[in-house]
Formats: structure tokens, C-alpha cells, sequence
């Protein structure tokens, strides 16, 4: 009991230790045990799938189902020789967007130089079969813009990249126009 008039005093509390945990106390296991597992993982999906999966010989590769046909004289125009040369200027953009956001102005004008050749190439490949003078157009930007970047010039072939990018992307799009589908036949119910 406490005499009248004294206040406790709280005591203070028992020394608190900081707990660590295992993965702090062992770091080197911490960091090769999800590793090893991946590892483990990794060389049984292999040993599964050269083996044929425990199926006793190797199962056939399974085939890709067939592509659909291209209907529409713009899908033809995509899915023809177009589409290499517009792959290949795609690629060369990216070549020159990521070489030019690193820094690295000797790739970006190697880029450029191969944006422009491709772009011409483009130029001399298949129209599209409609809007080909806003695909010419686009096509003439980015030989501008490639051999601008070729040249050292990259602050004056951006808004040239920007012009034939926006192009190409609209012609593009005009041009892969989903064919028109005649809607069903009403059918009338016969027991009605």
C-alpha cells in the first residue's frame, strides 16, 4: 500500500534488445537461397520439357494456328512487302529514340543515317491504297530527319521525326480498317 499524498513512480521498462532477424544476421544466404531455388526451377522446366514432358517420346511441336487472310486492300498492303520496310523504319526509330535519350550521339547518328536509307527504300516500295501522299509525305520527313541526325543535327530533325511519325501512324491506321461485315439475316420462326 501507499501512504497518502506519494505518487508512483513507473519504473522503467526492462531493457528492450533490438530484434534482427535471420535474413539480416545472414545476408549471403538470405540473397543465394531464392537463387538456388530459381536455379532449381529453371533446370527442372528444362529437364521436363527436353524429355517430352514424361509423355515417353518427344510430343510433336504444336503448330500456330494459320493467320487470317488479309481482306481488305489495306490489310493486303500491311501484310505484303510493306510491312518489312515499315518494320524496318519502325525499328530505326527506336534505334534512333533510344540512342538519342542515352546520350549517345554517335549511335544517334548512325541511326539516322540508317532511318534515312530505310525511309527512302520505303519510298520506292508499294503505296498504300489510300492516302499515299500523306504516306510519301511521311516517308520524305524522315529522310529529312534521318539525314539531319546523320549530320550532327538532331535539334532540327525533331519536329521532322515528330511530322513523319504522326504520318505514318495515320496512314497506318486508315489503311488497317477492319472490312465491313453484312449483319445476319433476320430469320423468321416458323412455328410462330
Amino acid at each position: 500500500m501507499q501512504a497518502p499524498g506519494h505518487r508512483r513512480i513507473p519504473r522503467p521498462p526492462a531493457a528492450v534488445l533490438p530484434v534482427i532477424s535471420w535474413a539480416r544476421q545472414h545476408t549471403t544466404m538470405a540473397a543465394l537461397v531464392p537463387a538456388l531455388l530459381a536455379a532449381l526451377v529453371a533446370g527442372v522446366l528444362v529437364g521436363v520439357l527436353v524429355s517430352g514432358g514424361g509423355r515417353g517420346p518427344a510430343a510433336p511441336a504444336a503448330t500456330a494456328s494459320p493467320a487470317l487472310p488479309a481482306v481488305t486492300g489495306g490489310a493486303r498492303w500491311l501484310a505484303g512487302p510493306a510491312d518489312k520496310l515499315l518494320a524496318a523504319v519502325n525499328a530505326d526509330l527506336g534505334r534512333l529514340s533510344t540512342a538519342e535519350r542515352a546520350g549517345n550521339h554517335s549511335a544517334a547518328e548512325r541511326a539516322g543515317a540508317q532511318l534515312a536509307a530505310d525511309a527512302h527504300a520505303a519510298l520506292a516500295g508499294p503505296m498504300p491504297p489510300a492516302q499515299a501522299t500523306m504516306f510519301r509525305s511521311a516517308l520524305r520527313d524522315l529522310v529529312a530527319a534521318g539525314s539531319r541526325t546523320a549530320a550532327g543535327r538532331l535539334s532540327s530533325a525533331g519536329r521532322l521525326l515528330a511530322a513523319g511519325t504522326s504520318g505514318l501512324t495515320k496512314v497506318a491506321a486508315a489503311a488497317d480498317v477492319p472490312a465491313r461485315v453484312n449483319p445476319p439475316a433476320t430469320v423468321t420462326d416458323p412455328n410462330a
